[in-house]
């Protein structure tokens, strides 16, 4: 009953960490990208995340993404001095925009699973963009302010095309890496499952 206790332990160290770890490094680097914004604007991989746990494993696991977001949101908005509103709304519907996408290319080959998650990172900057076109004051609510939000931004500003540039970059990123990751955590899975199947056989 002892080795059995400490083998469940084990098992759930070894399910349990991979996650830890991930949720980790995403809070880390949500508060270290308003920092890096300079070099590459709206590069993250938080949109391609929600792309693949939607793709490739279940629905129930979007509480990793979820969890890692909000942390990061909140100690960016603690460490920034940023003012809650409206805009929170945005992301999460720019978020679950590429989730529902990802829901749509299940099964698919990786080289299908790379270019929706570009087609995702384009629906997550048109939804955000949209948003921030609706609740900004500075742009006109006409055909070519939405334009203007969609391309060249407000004056001053870094070009709006440039987030698009750094999403893209991060879906052609960080899609890939977690498809690699996500077949070893599979494979990890099949060998911790083997004791539990081998000793019911017994």
């Amino acid at each position: 009953m002892q080795i059995k206790s400490n083998q469940y332990n084990k098992n759930t160290v070894k399910r349990l960490l991979p996650a830890t770890v991930l949720i980790a490094l995403l809070v880390s680097f949500g508060w270290a990208a308003p920092r890096l914004q300079g070099l590459l604007p709206g590069f993250s991989p938080l949109p391609p995340l929600f792309f693949c746990i939607a793709a490739c494993m279940s629905t129930r696991w979007v509480w990793l993404p979820a969890t890692a977001w909000t942390l990061s949101y909140c100690i960016t908005n603690l460490t920034q001095g940023h003012q809650w509103g409206l805009h929170f709304f945005v992301i999460i519907a720019g978020l679950a925009a590429t989730f529902w996408i990802g829901t749509l290319m299940r099964k698919r080959s990786w080289f299908l699973l790379i270019g929706g998650s570009l087609g995702a990172a384009l629906a997550f900057y048109l939804v955000t963009n949209t948003g921030a076109w609706v609740l900004s004051a500075h742009y006109a609510k006409t055909w070519a302010g939405w334009v203007q939000c969609q391309t060249t931004g407000l004056p001053g500003y870094a070009p709006a095309w440039m987030f698009l540039k750094g999403q893209m970059a991060a879906s052609a990123l960080f899609t890939p890496l977690f498809l690699l990751g996500q077949g070893h955590f599979r494979r990890s899975e099949q060998e911790i499952s083997k004791p539990a199947t081998t000793s019911r056989a017994c």
